[in-house]
């Protein structure tokens, strides 16, 4: 992994660790109900939806970009469930 996909991968949470959020005051500020669907967002597990991500833009000040939550949950499905990353890579080529 390069030091691109690092930063990628951790940029939500790299952004509400670098403003001392809880996940319960992130979840909050992004109006989601449950602290553990945003720990979802943060980690790639789930992909927000479009009110969800442009939440996401306006709170980081565009801090974390569409280009980064994509790049998580690309790393996500490589890691978890590779076969459904591949098909999605193989298709977008």
């Amino acid at each position: 992994m390069s030091k691109i996909d690092i930063f990628a991968v951790m940029m939500l949470k790299q952004w509400r660790l670098s403003r001392g959020y809880t996940l319960s005051e992130a979840a909050g500020l992004l109006a989601i109900e449950n602290a553990r669907t945003y720990q979802r967002y943060e980690e790639g597990e789930n992909r927000p939806d479009a009110p969800i991500v442009e939440r996401i833009l306006a709170t980081t000040s565009g801090e974390v970009t569409l280009d980064d939550m994509h790049a998580l949950r690309i790393q996500w499905l490589r890691a978890n469930k590779p076969e459904i990353a591949g098909a999605a890579l193989e298709a977008a080529e």
